[in-house]
This record gives structure tokens, C-alpha cells and sequence, in this order.
């Protein structure tokens, strides 16, 4: 069985990121655990700081300050806990399927090296055929959403199913716990 955290980036709360880590190894101690990271993404704690218009602005413009979106989203990869698989999440959170195939070429390989990764898992499990042939011509390995993959926030429990995906921002220990005993 595996577990994988998607949308692991610097507004991630690591402490409970981890919390949720440590209680799903307790539990499923054969499972493997995954963590999708997107290593740069905007700061949403610095909202009251920042306008947002001026930071993602609907039409680039002359107003718009690009040392501001510099300050909001630089920061380097989370790290993962011992025994949690590294995968890259894009380097934005963004729809790799919107970007030219050299924009979604330096998301995919940046976010892999900066998150020590071989792996590339899509954010919104979009894909296209630019995205299989880089992950194919540079050894990344493409976790495809249609291979299987179901949702904790979405679907049941079912100790059957092997390949479980999860958003942590969503998720404590105790929501996770009555998750579990309510499909037993």
C-alpha cells in the first residue's frame, strides 16, 4: 500500500504534515509513504503584506513588481522524514497541461532536482503527451492518477485499494482516525 501527500510546499504545516506521517506508519507499517512537493508557491500567510494583484497580476503590466512575487514564493524544498519517498509536484502548483513543452520541461526537471526526486507527480493529476515523453527522455517516473490512485477526501476506506492520495492541509490525526474506524 501507499500513501501519498500531494501539495507538500512551503505553506505546508510541516509539524502536522509529519504528525500525519508518523501515524499512518504506525498504522500501515509495510505501507509506503509519498510526498509530492511543489517547492515554490505563494505564501499565503503573507496575504495581509502583499496585494496580489501585484504579485500573480491578471495582465503583466508595468505596475506589476516582480521583486514582490521573488520575496513571496522563493524557498527551498521541504524536506522529507526518514523513510518518505520524495516527489516532485511540479515547481509550481500549477496545470502542467496549460504550459509550452519547455516551460513544462524546467517545472518538471527543476522540481525533481530540488526535491531529490526521480518521481514526478502532476498537480491536479493533469497530464499530456509532453509531459509522458520529458518524464520518458530524462528516467522520471510519471505517477498517473488513472492508474489507480484514490482520494482519502473523496472516497471510503477500503483496505483493498493499494494507492491512497491525500491533501495534509485537510487532514489532523484525530479527522484521520474517525476516518478510519468509520469504515470499519
Amino acid at each position: 500500500m501507499i500513501f501519498r501527500f500531494d501539495d507538500i510546499s512551503p505553506n505546508t504545516d510541516m509539524d502536522a504534515a509529519r504528525r500525519l506521517t508518523e501515524w499512518l506508519a504506525d498504522h500501515f507499517p509495510e505501507a509506503r509513504i509519498m510526498w509530492c512537493i511543489s517547492p515554490l508557491a505563494h505564501d499565503c500567510r503573507a496575504e495581509g503584506e502583499i496585494h496580489q494583484e501585484r504579485v500573480y497580476p491578471r495582465i503583466l503590466n508595468a505596475k506589476s513588481d516582480y521583486r514582490n512575487l521573488f520575496r513571496a514564493v522563493f524557498a527551498t524544498a521541504p524536506e522529507c522524514p526518514p523513510g518518505v519517498i520524495p516527489a516532485a509536484h511540479g515547481l509550481w502548483h500549477i496545470d502542467h497541461r496549460l504550459l509550452d513543452r519547455q516551460v513544462q520541461e524546467a517545472s518538471i526537471l527543476t522540481s525533481c532536482s530540488l526535491a531529490n526526486s526521480s518521481v514526478f507527480v502532476p498537480p491536479f493529476n493533469k497530464w499530456n503527451r509532453d509531459t509522458v515523453s520529458i518524464c520518458a527522455e530524462h528516467g522520471v517516473e510519471l505517477i498517473k492518477f488513472e492508474s489507480g490512485w484514490k482520494s482519502m477526501e473523496h472516497e471510503v476506506w477500503d483496505d483493498g485499494l493499494e494507492q491512497w492520495y491525500l491533501h495534509p492541509r485537510f487532514w489532523t490525526v484525530g479527522k484521520l482516525e474517525r476516518y478510519m474506524e468509520q469504515a470499519q
